[in-house]
């Protein structure tokens, strides 16, 4: 049963629906339906919510007011459609205001059109008096700053059967008489608002990645990926109301993976007040996590309309990738074959940083290079876990023995002394088994260049 949808003059006259020589003698108002209604829509002056699929208004029908929020782009973790009573301040819900502000964030709401809206409904009956359509005509004002800014009337015939082609036929040439026009869908209010409404949305969905990505555009995309990731999961976690972090401090660790793999590239000042806000991680609590989260969201958004890299943006992002994880294999081999037994904590721990950023270089190049980097990753993670138990030893320091009594200082330099044992049995293993691999590793990661660059000619 197709819906027929009419976009019709504001002032004509409704089109004469009713025929006794098609079957549809007569048409009968549904009061119950009908309705007056002002809103006020509500936005940032950039018009974000908008653009990203949310309306926020507040209504007056039948002289109650309510709070209305839609938003099916995120649902469930934003609702649909729902209306709330107005309360007695007047203000927003604080629950509707909990859940928006990852995409609110920092901006203030505010009115930014009035939409007044007169609808009537009816029910078209058969020659058997039963209802063969309903039909809703609803006229509507926009208005801004005070001053009118659209007005369109849509008429709408959603049949409860199929109709005859007569009936259709008749239907459609009713339409035409009052200069009507048959459209498969109405526009959005975003599109009856005009900018900023119809702005692009701040929060884009990635694209798969290619091969030929600029480097501009892969940083997008991934910016994209962790921005659609974050925002979900803190949306989802405000919907839920739930106290479990994990999900959120999860996608924020990723990002920040992410963040230090990209970091030879990206703008110096961008980067570390975009690692600032990360620097609470793991997040403990709702309170800890609420202005880091939003800080985050709003770089990543600024960082998906136009990624901060300077002079590297259009450099073809598989050659700068590809390069710096083939660097990183050097710097990891070179500071692995130079470790001894008995070479101090800082050297031990040089070599773990190398692998560190190795791991993240390979990690923020694994999309183009799947297959060579997921190798790379996997020997990557028993190295860290190796060289951790290395490094992290403390070889070289001694225990603090002030104010302690003898019996303590004794336990004190026993548990010393069996952690310096334990980091050099693991030492001596890791001399003995990596620093080959390791060198292994980067002729395999060569190898794999020149085979990139043979397939480029």
């Amino acid at each position: 049963m197709e819906v027929l949808r009419l976009e019709v003059p504001y002032s004509s006259e409704a089109p004469q629906l009713t025929s006794e020589s098609v079957g549809l003698p007569r048409v009968m108002r549904r009061p119950a339906a009908s309705l007056t209604m002002d809103a006020t829509i509500l936005d940032a002056a950039d018009g974000r919510l908008l653009r990203d699929g949310v309306v926020v208004a507040h209504r007056v029908v039948g002289g109650l007011g309510e709070w209305y929020i839609a938003a099916p782009r995120w649902a469930p973790s934003l609702p649909e459609e729902q209306a709330h009573p107005l309360g007695s301040d007047g203000d927003l819900p604080e629950e509707f205001a909990r859940l928006l502000k990852p995409i609110v964030r920092h901006a203030v709401l505010g009115p930014i059109a009035a939409i007044n809206s007169e609808r009537d409904e009816w029910a078209l009956r058969d020659d058997d008096g039963e209802i063969a359509a309903h039909v809703k005509d609803e006229k509507v004002t926009i208005r801004r700053s005070g001053i009118t800014t659209a007005r369109f009337r849509e008429i709408t015939i959603t049949p409860t059967r199929a109709l005859t082609g007569q009936q259709r036929d008749f239907l459609l040439s009713a339409a035409r008489a009052v200069n009507a026009t048959v459209v498969d869908s109405y526009p959005s209010l975003q599109q009856r608002l005009g900018a900023p409404a119809t702005g692009l949305t701040n929060f884009p969905r990635p694209e798969p990645m290619r091969r030929d990505f600029t480097l501009e555009e892969f940083a997008t995309e991934v910016f994209a990926e962790h921005l659609q990731g974050i925002v979900r999961a803190d949306l989802e976690r405000r919907a839920e109301q739930s106290d479990d972090l994990g999900p959120l401090n999860a996608q924020l660790w990723a990002f920040g993976r992410d963040l230090r793999g990209l970091a030879p590239v990206l703008e110096p000042g961008w980067r570390q007040s975009t690692e600032k806000a990360l620097d609470g991680l793991p997040y403990e609590s709702a309170a800890d996590i609420e202005a880091p989260v939003l800080d985050v969201l709003d770089a990543l958004v600024g960082a998906v309309l136009a990624p901060r890299l300077g002079d590297l943006s259009q450099r073809p992002a598989a050659e700068v990738l590809f390069d710096r994880a083939e660097q990183a294999t050097y710097i990891l081999a070179d500071r692995c074959r130079a470790l001894e037994l008995a070479s101090p904590d800082d050297r031990w721990l040089a070599a773990l940083r190398a692998a560190e950023q190795l791991d993240v270089a390979a990690s923020v190049a694994a999309p183009l290079f799947p297959k060579t980097m997921g190798r790379l990753l996997a020997q990557l993670e028993e190295l860290l876990d190796d060289l951790r138990g290395s490094a992290l030893g403390a070889m070289d320091s001694d225990p603090e023995l002030d104010g302690l009594s003898a019996g303590q200082a004794y336990q004190l330099g026993l548990d010393a002394e069996r952690t310096r044992s334990r980091v050099r049995t693991r030492r001596a293993q890791f001399i003995e088994r990596w620093p080959d691999r390791v060198i292994a590793a980067r002729k395999a990661l060569a190898k794999a260049e020149k085979k990139r660059q043979k397939k480029k000619r």
